[in-house]
Parts: structure tokens; C-alpha cells; sequence
């Protein structure tokens, strides 16, 4: 009974314990645009050829750093193998962010890279 108790909790422990779904790994770096880091963007990672693949996002900081991808609201990197990467701005995370006569909140100004740069299916 006791042999039975404990290969139980350790199969309980491996199965807890394991990873779901694809693999994943940190990530980390710089936002640059002609040479001159870009503040406040989000960066996107889209998995390519990854079966069930969830998209890894992160936030760029005022120098253009980012370290924290996270994948599903959780951390831990993005999924490992090729990736499509866009970017798109963001206000600064201080910053209250204006809003227009309807109430409605005001996008942030449009960064100088081509479109390409923030939609992923380009």
C-alpha cells in the first residue's frame, strides 16, 4: 500500500509538474529604429510552424528593452522556433492616456516604420 501511495505522488508530481504545449524559452532585447532605440512599443511574437504555437508578447521600456515575453499572461519566453515579429505603439506606462470629445481614448502617435513592421500578416 505504501509503494502504491508513493508512485502515485510522484506520477502526481511529474504530471503536475510538466509542461503543456510547445516549448518555450526568454527572450530578450532592443526595439531599434534607424539606429536609435524606440521607446514604449509592443512587441508581438507570432510563432511560425508551431502546432498550437500562442502568441508571446512583451513591452518595451524607455530605452527600448524588453525582457519579460510572456505567452498567456504567464512568463517564461515565447515559443521556441521561428517567429513573425511586429511591433505597434504604445503610451508610456505612466502616462494617462488622452481621450477625445466622446470619451473615446486617443491611439498613441504613429511611429516612423513601414506598416509592415505592425501588422502580422504582412
Amino acid at each position: 500500500m505504501q509503494r502504491s501511495l508513493v508512485a502515485i505522488s510522484i506520477l502526481w508530481l511529474l504530471v503536475g509538474c510538466s509542461q503543456k504545449g510547445p516549448l518555450t524559452a526568454p527572450v530578450d532585447g532592443i526595439v531599434t529604429f534607424q539606429g536609435k532605440p524606440v521607446p514604449y512599443v509592443k512587441v508581438m511574437f507570432f510563432p511560425q510552424k508551431v502546432p498550437n504555437g500562442k502568441t508571446g508578447f512583451a513591452q518595451a521600456d524607455a530605452d527600448g528593452k524588453f525582457t519579460d515575453v510572456r505567452t498567456e499572461g504567464k512568463g517564461g519566453g515565447a515559443v521556441v522556433g521561428s517567429h513573425f515579429v511586429t511591433i505597434t505603439e504604445e503610451w508610456p506606462p505612466d502616462q494617462e492616456i488622452p481621450v477625445d470629445k466622446s470619451g473615446m481614448q486617443k491611439s498613441p502617435p504613429r511611429g516612423p516604420w513601414a506598416q509592415k513592421y505592425r501588422d502580422s500578416s504582412s
